[in-house]
């Protein structure tokens, strides 16, 4: 028995050797797991407070095809805090020898270098890992050094590995650091226990994925419809009414409602929509979101299926009461004069939270939403509203790096790959990427990337339904649009918002909602052959509370107008 079980064991090595080892996932299909994450700290002095060295939210316990390297062998996502290091660890497949591998952590909290050590994997497959942190060397930091924690610390772990399916069966571990800070002295010592267990492989095209996201949406308008109440209290605004957010957050919630299936008619939606109405609304974002939510509510059914289809050619005016007409008319006013006064709106517009001699693209975009929604409504939009403000998009798209070929799949071609039938799929030819920062000079991010590619779509939609536009500008804001759907397809990401690391943990949802909005406007399936939308749905889904929101009311509305796809195309499906 004994020779038996050691030419077993010879064999398994001979195997195991001559078979490469990476992720056997269906493409763009996902891994689940369940995740049991205890995290225990404490402080000295006990009166400090207990911070922790990380600020985004936790991620999803999933496992994406469109993250993982060409050998499909380990994620090429970069590390985002402390949290994710044992799962990194555990479910790279490249690490099958006993040996060293070596991974760096650099975020706003801390910065750490991280040394593991892999056992020899057992013919079970089991595998042990262990790994010690250390500090990340910060000299270049200066004065600001005495802002991030000094980190130490060390982790132990063990995963068992499934070679006949291609991927990690399960792990755990315990990781214990030491974080030491000096701004304000204290230390703060966290232990970590963490245990992953293998759940399922999931397809876009499942029935399953369609029924948790289904049960997601319900859930998050439950959610934000007990919080209308909350909503609708009066809260003391703030003294620049520009600046005032509660109508707006009352507007996003209402908007997210009707758009996730919400009863249009019940007490609770029907009076948080005249206390809308009721309200004096001053600032951009506010404005934008009101006018989308009254348009919502005049939204034809069966719409979006048809300019998904091609059955019609552009989006239906919305037919509004009298009363709501009027008001829409009077915020579109007010939206139009929340601009940079430093510029002549006939030749470029670009807006603020209010009149002011300042700009930003975050605001622009709710702007132009806004005067979108009120354009379907029947309100009259100059076209020089929409030639002044592709000007401002235009001229602050910023390029970077090299052309590279550009990867478009429309939902019509990617129904037919997955038929198995022929497609011409759109773009392919080489394309120098471009983006947005939230103002000139600022860093390139996908929140703004997103609102700028929108922008850019709104402008040449609203131009074409009016038969405006000369062929140049329109050409120049579709050759904007693919421009920044290279820069998306380069820095595609679900768990962040792309961009350099400040911007990772920041508006998360809010760039989640940017890449629905700009993707589901110009019918992008696939971008870089990743269904973006897929992914997304995976990481919020594992992110959602029990009770059905993300945090709070904002992040909730951006998450489940998300996952309903919310977004009208702005061109025909034909």
């Amino acid at each position: 028995m004994r020779r038996l079980a050691i030419a077993a064991s010879l064999l398994f090595l001979a195997t195991a050797t001559a078979q490469e080892l990476r992720w056997n996932l269906p493409e763009r299909g996902a891994a689940r797991y369940q995740r049991d994450l205890r995290i225990e700290s404490s402080v000295e002095p006990s009166s400090a407070h207990a911070s922790t060295p990380w600020s985004m939210d936790e991620q999803a316990a999933v496992v994406l095809d469109g993250e993982l390297d060409e050998k499909k062998k380990r994620i090429v996502e970069p590390l985002f805090d402390l949290r994710d290091v044992l799962p990194r660890l555990c479910l790279d497949l490249s690490q099958t020898k006993q040996g060293k591998q070596s991974l760096q952590l650099r975020s706003v909290e801390v910065g750490v270098d991280i040394d593991a050590t892999y056992g020899a994997l057992q013919p079970d497959g089991s595998q042990s890992v262990e790994a010690t942190f250390v500090d990340w060397n910060q000299k270049d930091l200066g004065k600001d050094r005495k802002h991030f924690p000094l980190v130490k610390g060390s982790l132990r772990g063990a995963r068992k590995v499934d070679r006949e399916n291609g991927r990690v069966q399960s792990f755990d571990g315990v990781i214990e650091i030491e974080a030491q800070w000096f701004d304000k002295p204290r230390t703060v010592r966290t232990t970590m226990r963490d245990a992953w267990t293998f759940l399922e492989v999931l397809e876009p095209k499942d029935a399953k994925v369609r029924t948790m996201v289904a049960e997601a949406i319900r859930k998050a308008a439950e959610s934000l419809q007990k919080n209308l109440q909350r909503l609708c209290d009066p809260r003391e605004p703030n003294e620049d009414p520009y600046h005032d957010h509660h109508p707006g957050e009352l507007a996003l919630a209402l908007l997210a409602i009707v758009k996730g299936g919400g009863d249009t008619k019940s007490d609770a939606v029907r009076s948080a929509y005249d206390n809308l109405r009721r309200r004096n609304i001053e600032g951009t974002y506010s404005l934008g979101a009101a006018i989308l939510a009254l348009e919502a509510l005049y939204t034809p059914a069966g719409e979006w299926q048809a300019m998904r289809d091609g059955t019609i050619d552009a989006p239906m005016v919305r037919k509004l009461s009298a009363e709501d007409f009027a008001l829409v008319s009077e915020w579109t006013k007010r939206l139009l004069d929340n601009l940079d006064t430093t510029t002549d709106p006939a030749y470029v517009r670009r807006y603020h939270y209010g009149p002011s001699k300042l700009w930003d693209n975050s605001t622009t975009q709710y702007a132009l939403l806004g005067l979108y929604g009120a354009q379907l409504c029947g309100v009259e939009i100059s076209p020089q509203v929409w030639t002044a403000s592709a000007a401002h998009l235009l001229a602050c798209d910023r390029a970077v790096g090299k052309e590279a070929p550009l990867l478009i799949t429309s939902h019509a071609d990617r129904d037919r790959i997955e038929q198995g039938k022929k497609a011409t799929r759109t773009g392919g030819k080489k394309v120098q990427p471009s983006g947005f920062g939230y103002q000139d000079g600022n860093d390139l991010t996908g929140s703004m990337t997103t609102a700028g590619v929108s922008g850019l779509s709104l402008c040449a939609a609203a131009l074409r339904a009016q038969k405006k536009g000369s062929p140049k500008l329109l050409n120049d804001l579709d050759a904007g649009v693919r421009s920044g759907f290279a820069w998306l397809e380069q820095n595609l990401s679900v768990r962040r918002n792309p961009g350099p690391i400040h911007a990772w943990g920041s508006w998360n949802h809010y760039y989640l909602y940017g890449l629905e909005r700009a993707c589901e406007l110009n019918h992008v399936a696939w971008l870089g052959g990743r269904d973006w939308y897929f992914e997304g749905a995976m990481q919020l889904l594992g992110q959602q509370h029990t009770d059905g929101n993300w945090g709070d009311s904002i992040n909730t509305s951006f998450a489940l107008l998300f996952l309903k796809k919310s977004a009208l195309p702005a061109i025909t499906g034909r």
